[in-house]
């Protein structure tokens, strides 16, 4: 049963133009709220994508990226047409690559009387509390749904969301439904995406209506034993192996180093979760034609030819459900990436809808 929450009431003329507003903390709610993530409790900062026991076991860069709040939303409904939200983060707010929006920004979509998802549009500030409004919008029904997208590449430290006084707001319990855990690289952490809803496994999500749990860990993509061990623990629908990207350097791994990690990580998700399908990626920039960079083009194709190779020997060898996504069911072109290896917006919806495609054919 959905469980209304009763705001605190706080006025703040220079921010709001004195209209007095009521504000919700997502760390106050007595039930889990932040969902797209595998832990709601055992947090060391409860914005954290892996509980606290995992730090012992993970090396120190995937912990700390495991603290960016990537693939995290908070669902709500209100019947307000005006909804302000501000938050602090720790980390740079934005990249060479990718703007302060995709890096640290929030991103608001609203599901319509259809089911339909819309984004709204919001106007923002940055600075060392972010703020975002989103005015004016056109509600489809009284009580319109919403979801809120944390951003991608920053720790959120504290964050409140509110909306006029007088309006109704109610926050969304997790979903109870088993998730889709994705295990990956920078490309799926979310670079270089505009805005947090456009990272793939955002975009993924709203097209099946799953929950996706993203573990894409920038840099750290590799296939690790501590990983797969916590992904373990997470009764899931489906899980995605994407770390190609990160496993393209030659001196440190090797071919058979690479076969290793995927032979081992399958039989682990395996030998517990016999009956769940697993989805090995080829490197999504692996096709012939999409990089002028010919060391760059070398190595992405390899890597999809190590994935390929490494799938098929398993199929003769009687594993199943074991599926392969394919560099050419991606479908990168020139115009996919920001620099030959990140997806573009362009991108990150060729990647969800090539995953989509596949994973209607596995369900």
């Amino acid at each position: 049963m959905k469980k209304l929450i009763y705001l605190l009431l706080i006025c703040h003329p220079f921010l709001l133009k004195s209209q007095t507003y009521q504000w919700f903390n997502p760390t106050s709610a007595s039930y889990p709220v932040i969902d797209g993530r595998g832990w709601q409790k055992e947090l060391e900062s409860p914005y954290d994508r892996f509980p606290s026991s995992a730090a012992k076991n993970l090396r120190p860069a995937v912990w700390n990226l495991s603290r960016n709040s990537a693939g995290q939303y908070l669902g709500f409904k209100t019947n307000s047409n005006k909804i302000t939200v501000r938050y602090v983060v720790k980390g740079s707010q934005s990249m060479p690559h990718m703007p302060a929006t995709g890096v640290a920004g929030v991103d608001l979509y609203a599901k319509d009387v259809n089911g339909d998802w819309r984004w709204a549009k919001g106007s923002y500030s940055f600075g060392d509390t972010i703020t975002y409004r989103f005015d004016n919008m056109i509600l489809s029904q009284p009580l319109e749904t919403f979801r809120l997208y944390l951003p991608l590449y920053t720790s959120v430290q504290w964050m409140q969301i509110g909306v006029p006084e007088g309006n109704m707001f109610e926050v969304l319990p997790i979903s109870d439904a088993k998730p889709i855990v994705a295990y990956g690289t920078s490309i799926m952490h979310g670079a270089c995406a505009s805005r947090p809803g456009l990272a793939w496994t955002n975009i993924l999500g709203r097209k099946l209506n799953s929950t996706m749990i993203n573990l894409g860990f920038s840099g750290n993509g590799q296939l690790e034993p501590a990983v797969i061990d916590l992904i373990n623990t997470i009764d899931a629908t489906l899980y995605i192996l994407d770390c190609m990207p990160n496993l393209t350097l030659r001196d440190q791994f090797p071919a058979s180093e690479i076969e290793r990690r995927i032979r081992n990580s399958i039989e682990s998700l395996q030998k517990k979760h016999p009956n769940v399908p697993i989805i090995l990626a080829e490197h999504c920039s692996g096709v012939d034609g999409m990089n002028m960079d010919s060391v760059m083009a070398s190595r992405y194709k390899a890597a999809s030819e190590i994935a390929a190779e490494v799938y098929h020997k398993m199929k003769k060898e009687g594993f199943r459900n074991i599926y392969l996504l394919t560099a050419k069911a991606i479908g990168f072109t020139t115009e996919s990436t920001v620099d030959g290896t990140h997806p573009n917006d362009i991108g990150m919806m060729q990647y969800a809808e090539a995953y989509e495609k596949l994973i209607k054919k596995i369900k």
